[in-house]
Formats: structure tokens, sequence, C-alpha cells
């Protein structure tokens, strides 16, 4: 087999195996990866398992 034609099919599935590997850590982070994400799921946890009661909020309906 020709050297040439090999090494260009090695350079291009390393092209490939790169761009796969560039275009996957790129995506977006799942929420309870994020700093806001952790807190929520703190909260939600902690209202499910009754630690603390769930927060009331004010609703716009009740503020004439």
């Amino acid at each position: 087999m020709n050297i040439f034609a090999r090494l260009v099919g090695v350079l291009f599935f390393g092209l490939i195996v790169i761009g796969l590997m560039l275009l996957t850590s790129c995506g977006p982070r799942p929420q309870y990866k994020t700093s806001l994400g952790k807190k929520k799921l703190k909260h939600y946890n902690s209202v499910q398992y009754g630690k603390t009661k769930p927060k009331t909020f004010k609703s716009y309906a009740n503020n004439k």
C-alpha cells in the first residue's frame, strides 16, 4: 500500500475523532451541574423530605 494513502487515511480518521470530541464537549450543561440547579435541587429535596416548609410566594392578583 502506498505510504501517502496510509498517511491521508490516518489524518482523516484523526480529524474525525477530534471533530467529534469538540462537538460533544461544547454542549449545554445539565441544570443539576450548575450553581442555580444545585440550589434548587437542595431546596426541593429538603421540602420533599419534610426538613423545611415550602416557601409561599406572593400572588400578583392579591396586590391590588
